[in-house]
């Protein structure tokens, strides 16, 4: 009798595993330290793509959000829809790296010569930074034409739906507005940013941008050709989830 036969089922995937990596989840901090988070959660657990998470998005529906079903399964402990955008493009790195390994593998044309570039970007490496120790949100703004302060709520993943277009931002700006001087009535916010004028308009837009925190998602690369610094962007698509 075969020593495969003798083995039980855990035995043989006991053997059989022995060697595998098995770094299958870690904790990460998050750049915004979880300001604004319900407990102002700083850390979650992120665990590696199997095999049932691979069956679950070739299952997914035409229109259905891949990078949203992949966080949902694999991250835990947090409202995927809560998160600030730095923070959700943090999670997705280091789930690909943790899933796929560090190193991503990029083509790139340098912008001075226009010769491709093979490179390899490793995920571990792109900077973060954290949120500074007086970030807050919502946060306080002046609007200068009004001289009046407003408090805006930073935009977080569940609303992508309402930040789709220019026009889609302009009509559900009282949405991110949740006090103008004294009011705080939705109704009456609503009504006063109609009133605005383009000066203002642009400060509370301004103000809706989370760039105080977050992962770098470019990096730098000499040319092989012409020797030139040039940036390339890692690439956020559907290939990123696969290894290189």
């Amino acid at each position: 009798m075969s020593d495969e036969i003798k083995k039980t089922m855990d035995e043989a995937l006991e053997d059989l595993f022995a060697n595998a990596n098995t770094s299958n989840e870690i904790t990460a901090k998050l750049p915004s330290r979880g300001i604004g988070y319900p407990g102002n959660k700083e850390e979650v657990v992120i665990r590696a793509m199997t095999f049932e998470d691979e069956k679950a998005l070739a299952s997914l529906k035409a229109g259905e959000d891949i990078i949203q079903s992949i966080l949902s399964r694999c991250v835990s402990d947090i409202d995927i829809d809560n998160l600030y955008g730095p923070d959700k493009l943090f999670l997705l790195l280091k789930l690909r790296e943790l899933s796929f390994g560090d190193s991503f593998k990029v083509t790139a044309a340098c912008t001075i010569c226009k010769e491709e570039n093979d490179l390899e970007i490793l995920l571990s490496q792109l900077p973060v930074t954290l949120a500074d120790e007086n970030f807050t949100d919502p946060k306080e703004i002046t609007l200068p034409n009004l001289n009046s302060t407003a408090m805006i709520r930073l935009p977080r993943s569940g609303d992508s739906n309402l930040l789709s277009s220019h026009t889609k931002i302009l009509d559900n700006l009282w949405r991110f507005v949740k006090k103008i001087g004294n009011y705080e009535d939705p109704k009456v916010i609503a009504k006063a940013i109609k009133k605005l004028k383009s000066a203002d308009i642009r400060t509370i837009l301004s103000s809706l941008l989370v760039e105080d925190f977050g992962i770098e998602t470019t990096a730098l690369f000499v040319c092989s050709n012409c020797g030139e610094d040039t940036k390339v962007d890692v690439p956020i698509t559907e290939s990123f989830f696969t290894v290189s």
